[in-house]
């Protein structure tokens, strides 16, 4: 196979890779394109030795110096920081595991080494020897960067893996129920320790802190809700290898609603209303 045919069959994987790591589309499809060019530029023998571990490397190395630029520009960034929600409907090559938005915004909380050395390890199976190179400390210092970022994760990341139909039914309950304003209904739908965070970026409505409690969130949804225009649609698409909602007006996307379930209860909803992180799902409304 060449080294095209090659990286057109692993950019899908490089790409979920990248995006783990700085939690931004646009931000990876660059830093994949870079890491081909770049990989062009080596010898062939050098390249092909392995190629999967080889343009991991350049792209987990690409995606660090982002997150950093990233880290250093959020600390004027407005309320709470979310990623990007991504269409995959249409993007077989990318698996559901590898861009949960859920597991995302759990890696948002690790430092930017945390952040890379886990995902090399734990999803490319990386040796802690070949992440040397990536963040530059030593094999054992990854080995515990790595248990540090585990154990953080363990704690935090999403627990639930649920049927696809069962995950839309809950989301069009969930959206009948603000849509009605049916605090009662809604609230059903919740967990008792249910967590919103939302993300406006100061550029539209949103809180500067997570909501936690079935009340607190279903109140804050239905007055949401109720300041969207009468003419406001609701879609059901795949955000993030899962049904999500895109709330739009005025034929654009205006929040896009992204939930963690174990199939019964809702335990996170995040809303993501920043235009600037809602462009590329507006070819779903």
């Amino acid at each position: 196979m060449s080294l095209n045919g090659a990286f057109a069959e692993l950019r899908p994987a490089m790409f979920a890779l990248a995006y783990r790591i700085t939690g931004n589309r646009a931000d990876a499809e660059e830093i994949v394109q870079d890491a081909f060019l770049r990989m062009l530029d080596t010898t062939p023998q050098d390249a092909v030795r392995s190629l999967k571990a080889y343009l991991a490397t350049i792209t987990a190395r690409l995606s660090l110096n982002r997150l950093r630029d990233q880290r250093a520009r959020r600390e004027t960034y407005v309320g709470e920081w979310l990623p990007e929600p991504i269409l995959t409907a249409n993007e077989p090559g990318v698996r559901a595991e590898d861009v949960s938005f859920a597991l995302i915004a759990v890696l948002e909380r690790l430092s930017a080494l945390e952040r890379v050395v886990f995902v090399l390890r734990s999803a490319f199976d990386l040796t802690f020897e070949e992440i040397v190179p990536v963040v530059q400390r030593n094999a054992a210092t990854c080995r515990k960067i790595f248990s540090r970022a585990r154990t953080r994760i363990l704690e935090e990341r999403p627990r639930f893996v649920i049927d696809q139909e069962r995950h839309r039914a809950l989301l069009r309950s969930f959206a009948d129920a603000a849509r009605g304003g049916d605090i009662g209904k809604l609230v059903a739908l919740l967990d008792d320790n249910v967590v919103l965070r939302s993300d406006g970026g100061g550029k539209a409505l949103a809180t500067k802190r997570p909501v936690a409690g079935s009340d607190a969130v279903a109140q804050f949804i239905i007055a949401v809700t109720r300041t969207l225009p009468a003419d406001a649609t609701v879609v059901v698409t795949e955000l993030n290898g899962a049904p999500g909602l895109v709330l739009a007006t005025g034929g654009r996307p205006a929040v896009a609603i992204l939930i963690d379930s174990d199939g019964e209860r809702i335990h996170s909803v995040f809303a993501v209303s920043n235009p600037e992180k809602l462009d590329a799902i507006a070819q779903a409304v």
